[in-house]
């Protein structure tokens, strides 16, 4: 029996050392008293990267479109997939009258991931199937359109140094030709929506995956994806006129993900979840190819070995991004958002402050001068107190994802370091008051 005590003492110590930082003297003052405080900051933080099954992306008004190519990431393909409203003529019978052009604009709304200063040629397509939404409303990053293989346009955007204007580009004059005729000639096919949209399903925006080192993110708007029509009327005079087809729902935005030779590649294999030592000790936090980071604390329980009775006053989680995953190119997200999850990965709540009233949007501090000491940091006193004591179907995890208005509409992401990563380690820090010590 005296053996059978003493292993399980030292079990018990050890699995305390998980969440107590030995060299710690707060406290040490105190041990004859019923009262001490603790703060340590070695508790034991898990991460895993998680693969979500998709993204809803449809009627968000924004189209991604580019192709990016990354040895962390892999290889990103994103494109988007608008459909139009018609546009009619009014005809004077007196009048003759001429084609001009046939345009496209488009205004970058801010987002990228890569060289922005290098082009992005982008295939116009026409859908050979008309965009639905299922039977719950929505289409996702995976979703299926089908389109002619041979696009009748080809544009190539230069946003920079102009990210505020609305670029215009000449597209397909036979396009252009055909539908101002139909149009003088007071065609069905332009007469309602539900005509038109069985007469041109719509385009597909696809990136030439051969030249393109960015994403870029469009509004999708009367003034943005728009297609306007130019032409003259000569009568008493030579008018120049002009007719606009605008986007409409349903549009969606579809990602293609290539994560082959990544710390990502084994998704690949139906894998679902990743645990960061897995993948080089790190995690991976990304919007529109389905990536966020889950987190937990094993060993939060051995807290309740310090005492008869231990209670968290205050707890803080300290997220660094790996330097060197993150640059102009590929700025960080200035905020993030931390949900609790249950055992199946079931997102329950968002994590908000000590007094329960304001969502957290993980701080953000920057270290512009070393990059060393750039972090991401959440109070999550609160899940750590519900959570202490808690054992199986009962303990809760953190997921940590962009913000909900970033998450399928921008490739923005951030790469962690586990406990074990040579430069950025996460951190814990946790102060706790132990009663009636041992």
């Amino acid at each position: 029996m005296k053996q059978i005590f003493f292993f399980v003492s030292l079990v018990s110590l050890l699995l305390c050392s998980s969440c107590k930082d030995e060299t710690s003297t707060l406290g040490d003052n105190w041990l004859e008293s019923d009262l001490k405080n603790v703060q340590v900051d070695t508790c034991t933080v898990k991460m895993s990267t998680v693969l979500l099954d998709s993204i809803e992306t449809s009627n968000k008004s924004i189209a991604q479109i580019g192709y990016y190519d990354d040895s962390m990431w892999g290889k990103i393909s994103s494109s988007s997939y608008i459909e139009y409203r018609p546009a009619t003529i009014s005809r004077n019978e007196n009048n003759t009258y001429s084609f001009d052009s046939l345009t496209i604009s488009l205004k970058c709304n801010g987002e990228y991931v890569g060289d922005t200063l290098a082009p992005l040629k982008i295939q116009l397509h026409e859908l050979t199937d008309n965009i639905t939404l299922n039977e719950s409303g929505y289409l996702y990053n995976n979703s299926n359109v089908g389109y002619n293989p041979v696009p009748f346009s080809t544009i190539t955007v230069r946003p920079k140094p102009k990210w505020k204007n609305v670029l215009e580009y000449r597209i397909s004059d036979d396009l252009g030709k055909k539908w101002f005729n139909k149009m003088l000639e007071g065609s069905t096919d332009f007469s309602s929506a539900d005509n038109f949209r069985n007469y041109f399903k719509g385009i597909a925006f696809i990136p030439d995956e051969s030249s393109n080192k960015s994403i870029i993110g469009f509004g999708v708007s009367d003034s943005s994806m728009c297609i306007t029509l130019y032409y003259h009327q000569i009568g008493e005079s030579l008018t120049s006129s002009t007719v606009k087809l605008t986007p409409t729902t349903p549009q969606f935005v579809k990602v293609k993900h290539n994560r082959e030779n990544t710390p990502m590649q084994l998704f690949d294999k139906q894998t679902t979840v990743l645990e960061s030592e897995k993948t080089n000790n790190i995690s991976f936090v990304q919007g529109l190819t389905g990536i966020y980071t889950k987190i937990e604390f094993p060993y939060l329980n051995n807290l309740l070995l310090e005492g008869k009775m231990v209670s968290i006053e205050s707890a803080k989680l300290y997220l660094y991004p790996v330097t060197g995953t993150y640059s102009y190119l590929n700025p960080l997200p200035p905020s993030l958002s931390l949900y609790q999850a249950n055992e199946n990965n079931v997102t329950e709540s968002q994590i908000k402050d000590v007094l329960g009233t304001s969502v957290q949007t993980g701080s953000l501090t920057k270290d512009d001068e070393f990059h060393v000491n750039t972090y991401y940091s959440f109070d999550i006193t609160s899940f750590m107190q519900s959570n202490l004591g808690k054992l199986g179907i009962n303990r809760k995890n953190l997921q940590l994802v962009l913000p909900e208005d970033k998450i399928n509409t921008t490739f923005q992401n951030v790469v962690f370091g586990d406990m074990k990563h040579p430069q950025s380690k996460v951190k814990l820090s946790i102060l706790y008051k132990v009663y009636k010590t041992n």
